[in-house]
């Protein structure tokens, strides 16, 4: 025992540790130690003793070395008693009863070369015991930490993985400093261990995978108190090369004379070196790529077309590739070339698949030929391809294939290269089975390699029919010739399908049947029926039944077009006069009873009327009559008549426009008495009046008193018709119920109002009067008036505020429009609510009447273009709109303002909202100020004093 105590000992002074005791106590502790400026200190230190126990083991207190006295440096129990240098800096770390290890933080520069030493129990151990002052440790405080170390482990080769490790030592472990490396820290561990020599060592380790042969890796540590250090080195690594690698087709054989892509490849770690890949077959043309293809990793990759001939049999294939750095590798491989039939002298065509139907009969289609001279007695054989070995299903015998038993043949002369298959009552066991022909005077035993999977014919059978196809000749039309094809595809021209057709719903059947080969093993057989089509057909039905019993069956629905025979104006406007309206005829002749048509015009404002006609047989004609009402804007235009069938198509006709501007002339009655006395009236010689409204004819006349009393008015139309009459059974009947004397003809009044005025109204209308007892009868100058008829109403004129407007500001805005009967003025609306509107009615003279609203809007409704439109709504509900346009600005404003029950002016909000933004400014950037201020605590009671019984605060 006391060998081993020595041997511990021994270590621990050679690890420079000092040890003293006197037998009985030692204590263990480094005789100096190294201090980190701003960082702390860990002194390790332990105790042990085989007598003279301390009566409070737990108490251990530092000294600083002193020739005299003993300044305390750590005494939990006088701890404000520790010399300055040392207060508020030291405590004990201690991880055993014997442990008297001493902390020191904040180490400064005042610390070095301090000597300082421990004592245990001071009170109840004395110096004879064990002279502590004897062990001492010396503080050696360096200014600069050391740079940390770093060590890689691993074969350093690109695209490996190394291990690396960045370490320092330190006296700080309470602690540790902070380690980073340039390289990531992904799966990074860090660990700090106690050295023998009382420091300790902090280390992280890192996973490296190596890119390039000289990668850089630096490492920088950061020690508790802000002192920091780096270092760094290089990775110095090899570069790695992968064997070359050749991968040939996927089942290594080469068809002989096509073209197969074989590629040769190598993964190298280093950039630098990029080979070069070259193939002993230099005449064919090959192909380099370099990829990178992964980290660390690239590959370069050579693609060759190779054409194999006969002779490259047994041959070797090899690629060689050389790099950059001068390395050099090589691959081979055999070549083994899959023989083409054409090297054997003769070739077949086949399809690569036939479809059958069960019940029916299929033909594959076979041709050979032979490169020389086709040798006599060939016989052409079958055989059916299977895993083992393949049997024969032509021609028939023993060992062939049970089920082909009686159901092959050949259809074709062998002598003429024919060498197809004919297979009859098909049955689902043979789908997907694959047939080849063998075409030689030597059996195909005889060939050690006679796979031909990719030379066969696979045979699909199905118990499913396909639907036949239907097709027309063009688009079905009533009245003509329409051609309608049902055509379905089969595989056995021996026993074709049967294929009829149906017209509905007049049961028209029968048609012409023929059949074509459209591919090798593929017929069609098709049905053409022609019939005259009618409007009630809707469709064909195509049927079709097979042999083996599978029918199937198209539904072609169709909708026949109603053919044009002729659009035209039977009546075109011809030369026309403002005001005065035409009926302009637009005929539409077709070939149907019910067709879907639509006969429209561009004047879409004008009245239409519209009849149909069966002219004869089949032929109908629709006429649509316009009235058409000319103004002067419209000469030069076009009329157009447009007529619209669907299904079908559009058809128009069209005429010029010539309309000439009314022109007032002299007019006469025919039919005025010569006994009539001639007087002066004064009525306006031409009026503009809307159709379907009423006009209102200002008439008045001068004659003597005497003579105005028992008078009749009366107006004419030029031929001397009643337009208005006292009596109505007088009155025309065009006009009855539609005139009236709106003035008094004793007061010289004669104004007549017409209602519901018609578009040929257009008169000349002339006033007469007459004695309602007795003959005197009165005719007047100037008491005739033409009526120009209007189009469409006037459009409405709308006066409104400036363009700019402020929000909550008022506009007066007047919308007005002029018009000719008073009795049924348009109603003006407008397009945003309005709480009042003044409407008036004006006599603006020569028949015309002004309807006009006065309304006061406040546009609140948010900034931006706004647009106010004023709707004029005549008599038959046409209207006519004005808008007008103008941008509303200050609307956040007006609702700030509206928002309060005060009146303020508009300078003093915007201070207000200047303001609250300032405001905002403020909070953010002082609040945390303003509010540590205002959550200060009150002051101490010292500070208060009463003032009135109260207490009053001070500052």
């Amino acid at each position: 025992m006391a060998d081993v105590l020595q041997h511990v000992l021994l270590t621990m002074v050679i690890a420079g540790f000092l040890v003293c005791g006197s037998g009985a106590w030692y204590v263990k502790m480094p005789s100096h130690i190294k201090a980190l400026w701003k960082s702390c200190l860990v002194i390790p230190c332990s105790f042990d003793y085989h007598q003279s126990p301390p009566k409070v083991p737990g108490r251990v207190v530092w000294y600083q070395y002193a020739r005299s006295g003993y300044p305390l440096v750590y005494d939990a129990w006088y701890n404000r008693k520790v010399i300055s240098k040392f207060s508020g800096k030291t405590s004990l770390v201690r991880h055993g009863p014997r442990d008297c290890s001493l902390q020191i933080s904040r180490v400064d520069s005042s610390l070095h070369m301090e000597k300082i030493y421990t004592w245990v129990d001071p009170e109840n151990v004395g110096w004879k015991t064990y002279k502590f002052y004897d062990t001492t440790v010396t503080i050696q405080v360096e200014q600069t930490a050391e740079p940390p170390k770093i060590s890689i482990y691993g074969e350093k080769k690109v695209g490996q993985s190394v291990t690396v490790q960045c370490s320092v030592v330190h006296t700080c472990p309470t602690f540790p400093p902070t380690l980073k490396l340039n390289i990531g820290s992904e799966g990074s561990k860090v660990a700090t261990e106690l050295l023998l020599d009382g420091t300790a060592r902090t280390t992280l380790t890192v996973s490296l995978h190596i890119q390039s042969d000289q990668q850089r890796v630096g490492c920088s540590v950061r020690h508790h108190g802000g002192l920091e250090a780096a270092a760094s080195g290089s990775v110095e690594a090899e570069c790695s090369f992968q064997p070359l690698r050749i991968v040939p087709p996927s089942d290594r054989m080469f068809p002989e004379g096509k073209v197969s892509s074989v590629s040769c490849s190598v993964e190298y770690s280093c950039p630098k070196h990029v080979p070069t890949l070259t193939w002993n077959y230099r005449s064919m043309p090959s192909t380099l790529t370099v990829s990178m293809v992964g980290v660390g990793r690239w590959r370069a990759q050579s693609e060759l077309n190779f054409t194999a001939a006969a002779q490259d049999q047994g041959r070797p294939l090899t690629c060689v590739a050389r790099f950059t750095g001068g390395r050099r590798q090589e691959e081979s491989m055999t070549i083994e070339v899959k023989r083409s039939i054409l090297s054997r002298g003769w070739s077949y065509e086949t399809p690569g698949s036939i479809n059958g139907l069960v019940g029916s009969c299929a033909v594959i289609p076979c041709s050979f030929t032979y490169t020389s001279t086709r040798p006599s007695g060939l016989e052409v054989k079958w055989y059916l391809l299977q895993p083992d070995a393949d049997p024969q299903v032509f021609p028939q015998k023993q060992g062939m294939a049970v089920k082909y038993a009686g159901r092959t043949s050949l259809p074709g002369s062998v002598s003429q290269g024919n060498c197809s298959l004919y297979i009859e009552r098909l049955e689902m066991s043979l789908d997907q089975n694959r047939l080849y022909p063998w075409v030689d005077k030597n059996p195909i035993t005889s060939y050690q390699d006679h796979n031909l999977y990719d030379r066969t014919s696979q045979l699909r059978v199905t118990e499913i029919a396909q639907q036949p196809q239907v097709k027309m000749n063009g688009v079905p039309r009533v009245g003509e010739e329409m051609k309608v094809f049902c055509s379905v595809r089969h595989s056995c021209p021996a026993a074709p399908p049967n294929l009829t057709l149906d017209a509905e719903p007049l049961g028209r059947t029968g048609g012409r049947l023929s059949e074509t080969e459209v591919s090798h093993g593929v017929w069609e057989r098709t049905l053409e029926l022609t019939w005259t089509v009618r409007e009630g057909d809707v469709g064909v039905v195509c049927t079709v039944r097979h042999p083996g019993g599978q029918t199937a069956k198209t539904n072609h629905r169709m909708k026949a077009e109603c053919p044009l025979h002729e659009i035209k104006m039977s009546e075109e406007p011809g030369e026309l006069m403002e005001g005065v309206a035409r009926h302009v005829t637009c005929s539409v002749s077709y070939i149907c009873k019910k067709p879907n048509l639509a006969i429209t015009w561009n004047y879409s404002d004008m009245q239409s009327s519209r009849t149909t006609l069966e002219t004869s047989g089949n032929t109908f004609n629709t006429t649509s009559i316009l009235t058409f009402v000319p103004s002067l804007e419209d000469d030069g235009k076009v009329l157009t008549c447009t007529a619209q069938f669907t299904p079908g198509g559009t058809f128009s006709a069209s005429s010029s426009l010539r309309v000439k501007k009314y022109k007032q002339r002299f007019v006469t009655l025919d039919n005025i008495d010569n006994k009539s006395t001639i007087l002066a009236a004064d009525v306006l010689p031409k009026i503009t009046a809307l159709p379907r409204s009423c006009v209102v004819i200002p008439c008045s006349f001068q004659m003597p008193d005497h003579l105005k009393t028992g008078l009749r008015g009366i107006w004419y139309n030029r031929e001397g018709g009643r337009v208005y009459h006292g009596g109505q059974s007088k009155v025309l009947t065009h006009f009855k119920g539609r005139t009236k004397l709106l003035g008094t003809v004793g007061h010289g009044n004669c104004t007549l109002e017409i209602n519901d005025i018609k578009p040929f109204d257009n008169g000349p209308f002339c006033f007469r009067a007459e004695a309602v007892s007795g003959e005197a009868k009165y005719s007047f100058n100037d008491s005739c008036v033409f009526i120009v008829m209007q189009a469409s109403p006037e459009r409405p004129r709308l006066t409104a505020a400036p363009t700019d407007v402020d929000a909550g500001s008022v506009i007066n805005a007047t919308c007005s429009v002029n018009h000719t009967c008073p009795s049924q003025p348009p109603v003006l609306t407008w397009s945003h609510p309005t709480n009042t509107a003044v409407i008036g009615h004006t006599w603006m003279g020569q028949g015309v009447w002004e309807t006009s609203s006065t309304v006061t809007l406040i546009p609140e409704w948010g900034d931006g273009t706004k647009h106010l439109s004023c709707t004029a709504t005549f008599s038959k509900r046409r209207v006519q709109v004005a808008i007008v346009q103008f941008t509303v600005k200050g609307s956040l404003m007006f609702q700030l303002r509206s928002s309060m029950h005060v009146t303020i002016p508009a300078s003093v909000v915007v201070i207000v909202v200047l303001l609250a933004a300032v405001i905002a400014v403020c909070l953010r950037r002082k609040c945390k100020r303003q509010t540590e201020n205002f959550s200060s605590p009150p002051p101490r009671p010292e500070k208060r004093s009463p003032v009135g019984g109260r207490v009053k605060w001070t500052r």
